[in-house]
């Protein structure tokens, strides 16, 4: 609040298990939910949206208790249920949704109809079914970053693009530079594929590949 942020995140990185039959699930899930409870309440009291950030694991060799952005939107929707409003939200981190393989352009559009809000992104990249590798933003799969930066746009997103980066082996400012100049680029081309939404939506609504291939190649390519 003190530094002019409008939004605070956790992750509960040491929160779950290394072992099967090492926790009980279901009540270390009903603190966790009780703890979001007391924070979201308290971020409320100081004009905060909260949101909790999803990893599959790392560094539980198990599962962190908030291994997917799935569970993290149950959460939140229990938490507001309780607290009235929505003010809980959650934190996309892109790359722990390349953790999982999950697709994040299609998890915004499921948060945006299940009415949970984003409280900010971490563009920070990972290889699919791999670690936290903190990646270089536009290093990877530059279609599926394009396409997740469209779904913000296209959901409305208003809020900041971070960095949660740390490169060990890399001069860490030029990292984080890069990551900087190669994602704002990946979202100029999101910016050009959204002004041409139309012919996007008739390709789509084709239900032919070829035809969106068609569409979004000349900015993509």
């Amino acid at each position: 609040k003190e530094m002019g942020c409008t939004s605070v995140s956790l992750w509960p990185g040491s929160d779950g298990w290394d072992y099967n039959f090492q926790v009980k699930y279901g009540q270390i899930l009903d603190r966790f939910i009780e703890g979001c409870i007391a924070i979201n309440k308290k971020a409320s009291q100081e004009n905060l949206i909260f949101g909790v950030e999803a990893k599959l694991h790392e560094p539980r060799e198990g599962n962190i208790i908030i291994s997917t952005t799935h569970k993290a939107a149950l959460v939140a929707l229990m938490v507001n249920q309780e607290c009235g409003g929505t003010n809980m939200g959650v934190c996309v981190d892109y790359g722990h949704e390349q953790m999982y393989a999950s697709e994040p352009a299609d998890m915004l559009y499921t948060l945006k109809r299940v009415n949970v809000p984003l409280t900010n992104f971490h563009i920070n990249n990972a290889k699919l079914h791999s670690n936290d590798e903190d990646r270089i933003s536009g290093t990877g799969d530059n279609w599926r970053l394009a396409d997740f930066c469209y779904a913000a746009i296209d959901t409305g997103y208003k809020g900041w693009f971070g960095e949660d980066q740390f490169t060990y082996r890399m001069e860490p400012v030029k990292a984080m530079a890069l990551s900087r100049e190669l994602f704002a680029n990946i979202m100029k081309k999101a910016l050009q594929i959204y002004a041409n939404k139309e012919a996007l939506a008739v390709a789509q609504s084709s239900g032919k590949a070829e035809a969106t291939i068609d569409v979004v190649k000349e900015y993509l390519i």
